[in-house]
């Protein structure tokens, strides 16, 4: 009897199996309407021509034999080549993971679907572009809810991405310790009274906490299907989804004045840089060289043309 992957054991909508160097995932059955109403809106279909969302083709079930779970669906999607973890990501890469999901939850809501969670898990990279990967992800929108999410986005993007842009201090170690992202709480005893002058910061940092407690109450209700008024409207969400990423694609990082080490790569640097862990090493890569049209327009006689991939093996603290 095939065996699931053992990184999909959390998700409680369907597992991962690999057979073969294929890639499969099953529906269960207590998930099987949500799979079947977001397939029926066409939503992940026009996901995939934009290339937000990974394509995934519906198989017969038979294809994996005898499994230990109650299989409605099974959906074949493409192996990634190579996988990367939030806590090696740069700046940059988190910040673009971030808006991705913040923007296909928008666009979902337009079609009565939200995001079931916020993990940042759910995004990975082909080539420099960020994609989304979790299809079971995408459940059907009920109206009044609040955001459930809410909390492990400010955990796994926003909060990483403040410690940056507000301390200068870089992400990367903090969350590979916890691997679930940067507490809330813990964060609030960086901030100064100074920064909760800033209504982002307080309503997604120091109200946490209180919108985490509605959020529950909301989700009881809802099961319960008696929820009498509208606790949080569904243009409420949208404003806040929107304010959110209006806010993140400010973010820059901070400028500490310090410049730690540098390196001259003979031409220009052409993608974001990338970082990952091997062997308990932490590598930096970018690549470089002469390419896109404005660059070829402009910079051609000046700039070396050749493309290099350059990786750094950082120092051991």
């Amino acid at each position: 009897m095939i065996e699931a992957l053992p990184g999909s054991f959390r998700d409680p909508s369907g597992h991962v199996y690999e057979i073969e160097g294929q890639i499969f995932r099953t529906v269960l059955e207590h998930h099987a309407v949500h799979f079947e109403y977001v397939k029926s809106t066409g939503l992940l279909q026009q996901f995939v021509q934009d290339g937000r969302i990974l394509p995934a083709e519906q198989v017969h079930k038979e294809v994996l034999g005898p499994v230990e779970e109650d299989v409605k669906y099974v959906t074949q999607v493409p192996k990634l080549p190579f996988v990367t973890f939030p806590y090696e990501w740069s700046f940059s890469a988190l910040k673009a993971a971030a808006l991705l999901h913040l923007e296909i939850n928008l666009a979902a809501l337009n079609k009565g679907i939200t995001l079931s969670d916020a993990s940042a898990y759910n995004v990975q990279f082909q080539g420099t572009r960020p994609v989304f990967i979790d299809h079971l992800s995408f459940r059907k929108y009920y109206n009044g809810e609040i955001w459930a999410g809410h909390r492990q986005f400010s955990e796994q993007f926003l909060v990483p991405l403040l410690l940056r842009a507000l301390f200068g201090i870089s992400h990367n170690a903090w969350y590979r310790g916890t691997q679930e992202g940067i507490p809330v709480s813990d964060f609030r005893r960086l901030l100064k009274w100074r920064h909760y002058f800033n209504w982002n910061v307080l309503t997604h940092v120091g109200m946490q906490a209180i919108f985490q407690r509605a959020a529950l109450d909301a989700r009881m209700y809802l099961k319960r299907d008696d929820l009498p008024t509208s606790p949080f409207p569904l243009s409420s969400f949208r404003r806040m989804l929107n304010g959110l990423h209006d806010w993140i694609t400010s973010l820059e990082p901070a400028d500490t004045g310090k410049t730690l080490w540098q390196f001259k790569t003979g031409s220009s640097v052409n993608s974001t840089a990338i970082t990952y862990t091997h062997n308990g090493r932490q590598y930096v890569t970018v690549a470089s060289g002469l390419g896109g049209v404005v660059a070829t327009r402009f910079a051609a006689r000046k700039m070396p043309a050749g493309g290099s991939v350059w990786t750094f093996a950082l120092l051991p603290e």
